[in-house]
């Protein structure tokens, strides 16, 4: 049986990808596939890998990405990096150091993982996994390995839900919509986004910042899930101000920080995430404009000053998205 045709989860796959790998990519991705077919001499326990998330999103966009994140289908992240590591030696090819990342929920480190150096190339491998939640928390209750369909579900978004066999060389979509929606420039949730949000909270905010930074349009019903009592409700009782402020710090960075913005407001998401005055002391401002109007005609303003200052000088404000 050829890796090609390993059982997996329903998916679209297309051999037409636009992904132009780098010297260096196409390197590491040979390197999986030897070390796969040459060491695990099982054909029917082989472990697929593929490349997931950011890197496949941005590589169709025509970006480049230096992080090659790894999904395996039936290892462990750091024993089959040792594995390889050995055999890449045998072959002369040296890999730096391996680091294990051990699981710290608290960090959204949920499952053990390897990383090291190859071909100058930060890489991280980890387990395809699916996961279950508490009514009460954002931390993963349950944590297990999962299905390339599993994985892909509970992913943030459809975008950064794709998979790229190292293997067949072929985009893997098992959403059925992540490729439509890059091509279309639209930020969905891979579920309901009522359930995706209700699992992690913090979700919510990455739609807004990816929307932000790739100037995409976010769905109805990801819009209306938003404004959900229930669902702000959650963004301030399941998710640390530490995650929400690096959240915001991204969109500040970003290509758009005024779009963000622009859907923090329109979206009624100012009190959930900057916190709503308290009842004491509001009354002291009764008359005064809201805070989230106020912030969003700030917004309106200085992005009217950049503009003109743009039009008048022909500088660009610059780009510090990461």
């Amino acid at each position: 049986m050829s890796l090609r045709s390993y059982p997996v989860d329903r998916c679209f796959v297309s051999s037409d990808t636009h992904i132009r790998l780098t010297e260096d990519e196409d390197r590491v991705c040979q390197l999986l596939d030897d070390y796969v077919k040459n060491a695990q001499e099982d054909v029917s326990m082989r472990t697929v890998c593929r490349i997931a998330g950011g890197w496949v999103r941005d590589k169709l966009l025509g970006s480049e990405c230096h992080d090659i994140d790894i999904a395996l289908s039936n290892s462990m992240g750091f024993t089959f990096a040792e594995g390889l590591a050995a055999y890449a030696a045998r072959n002369g090819v040296e890999t730096g150091t391996i680091s294990k990342i051990a699981q710290n929920p608290e960090q959204s480190k949920h499952l053990e993982t390897a990383t090291f150096k190859v071909f100058g190339l930060e890489v991280d491998i980890v387990n395809l996994r699916c996961e279950e939640y508490a009514s009460d928390s954002r931390i993963p209750t349950g944590v297990s390995f999962g299905t390339p369909l599993q994985d892909a579900l509970r992913r943030d978004i459809t975008i950064n839900a794709l998979f790229y066999n190292v293997h067949s060389r072929e985009v893997e979509d098992f959403t059925g919509k992540g490729r439509d929606d890059l091509e279309s420039g639209i930020v969905r949730t891979p579920l309901p986004p009522r359930e995706t949000f209700l699992d992690d909270p913090l979700r919510v905010l990455r739609c807004i910042r990816f929307a932000s930074r790739l100037g995409f349009r976010t769905v109805p019903e990801l819009e209306e899930a938003a404004k959900d009592p229930l669902i702000q409700k959650a963004i301030v009782n399941k998710v640390a101000r530490e995650r929400v402020g690096e959240e915001l710090v991204k969109m500040m960075r970003g290509r758009d920080p005024t779009r963000s913005i622009e859907l923090i407001y329109n979206l009624s998401l100012y009190p959930a995430i900057f916190f709503a005055i308290p009842e004491a002391f509001s009354s002291s401002l009764s008359g005064m404009p809201e805070p989230a109007r106020i912030g969003w005609t700030t917004v309106l303003v200085l992005r009217y000053l950049f503009e003109r200052r743009e039009q008048k000088s022909g500088s660009k404000i610059p780009n510090l998205d990461s």
